[in-house]
């Protein structure tokens, strides 16, 4: 691999930085040249510890630069694709739901888009919908409580309702950056599938965290995904967050059909 002229340039003034430094603290070791001393020299500052100091000063100021440059690394960076990251709840712990939608909210990936789908819509299943405003705030999330989904119509659901319905979840995912959906039972199968139809082309990247206990379930969740060329998913086992509070998003760039989503530790 060839190298860089920055690079060969940085290796080369450090060799003789560090042969220059070398050579300096010899001749002064030898020479002994002293710029103040004491009287009975107890006590004294020569060219030797003067080439030492400036050593050590040289040396802070490059670590101070290269700390510098990595802090400023590690900033938000626009990287060009758009990633979205789909959650589903099904009666989940109070205590559980907070820390993880927290710890989703600290996310420093660029423009991430968070959808959360409730395998549910009655009362007993409104508290998570209560959780998800209180720890995502009203700036850039929205709601939505569907009677149906997208295989299995609501009780008393009629065509133009359903059709309305439809067009709700999608705009809403679609506009928004934290979104949930509460809907009518189906399993982890339906409400992961309602994440993916409803993110159609708008990410190229789908990050999935689920409880996949049931077989297959990932594929029928990736089955919009053929009619998108180029999108992918990565589907991923639910996990507690880590204790510190923090949340790592990992991307696989590769998996534009549904035979491409796999299931492993997200």
């Amino acid at each position: 691999m060839p190298v860089s002229l920055s690079t060969a340039l940085r290796v080369v003034g450090t060799s003789l930085f560090a042969l220059a430094v070398l050579g300096g603290i010899l001749a002064a070791y030898v020479t002994g040249y002293q710029f103040i001393h004491t009287e009975k020299h107890y006590l004294s500052f020569g060219l030797y510890g003067a080439i030492l100091g400036l050593h050590l000063f040289i040396q802070s100021l490059f670590a101070f630069l290269e700390h510098r440059r990595m802090r400023g690394e590690g900033r938000p960076v626009r990287l060009g694709r758009s990633v979205a990251l789909c959650i589903a709840a099904y009666q989940e712990d109070p205590d559980y739901l907070k820390k993880c939608l927290r710890s989703v909210k600290r996310i420093a990936f660029p423009d991430l888009k968070v959808v959360m789908v409730v395998d549910g819509n009655g009362p007993d299943d409104a508290y998570m919908l209560d959780i998800f405003h209180d720890v995502m705030g009203s700036e850039g999330s929205g709601s939505y409580v569907w009677r149906s989904n997208f295989h299995a119509r609501g009780e008393g659901e009629t065509d133009a309702g359903l059709r309305e319905g439809l067009a709700r979840v999608q705009a809403l995912v679609r506009g928004t950056t934290y979104s949930c959906i509460l809907q009518k039972w189906g399993g982890k199968r339906e409400v992961m599938y309602t994440a993916f139809r409803a993110l159609g082309d708008s990410v190229d990247y789908i990050q999935v965290d689920a409880w996949a206990g049931e077989s297959g379930w990932g594929m029928r969740a990736a089955s919009p995904l053929p009619t998108q060329p180029g999108r992918g998913a990565a589907g991923g086992a639910g996990a507690a967050p880590p204790a510190h509070g923090s949340a790592r998003l990992r991307i696989r760039p590769r998996a534009p059909a549904a035979s491409d989503l796999h299931r492993g530790r997200g």
